[in-house]
């Protein structure tokens, strides 16, 4: 994907919080590197992703995918055929369009 397409395209995002309390940091343990191996699986379909960190740095509070499509319905099949998914982990997720404007990721300023 060429800089000018990534300039002008929509993303779908999804923001998944993790339940709190340890059964949920125990099942990420569990289910890491099946989640691994699904996000390496789908890695042309990805923007970017990666865990989200409390203001401590070190504690998981969830995740956040940005996939390569504008379809939310194909995010969601994407991120339900993922480990974490079906794990007992996320106690909520959101899908939502995003469209990069300013950045590194999308080759600088994109509004102009």
């Amino acid at each position: 994907m060429s800089d000018a397409d990534v300039n002008r395209k929509l993303f779908v995002m999804a923001v998944c919080k993790d339940k709190s309390g340890p059964e949920a940091q125990a099942a990420r343990e569990e289910h890491m590197l099946g989640h691994l191996d699904h996000v390496e699986s789908i890695l042309e379909h990805i923007l970017v992703a990666g865990p989200v960190f409390d203001d401590d740095g070190k504690t998981l509070i969830g995740s956040t995918l940005i996939y390569k499509t504008e379809d939310k319905e194909q995010a969601r099949k994407w991120l339900e055929a993922d480990p974490y998914f079906k794990a007992p982990i996320w106690e909520s997720v959101e899908f939502h369009l995003f469209r990069g404007a300013l950045g590194e990721a999308v080759g600088g300023v994109t509004y102009r």
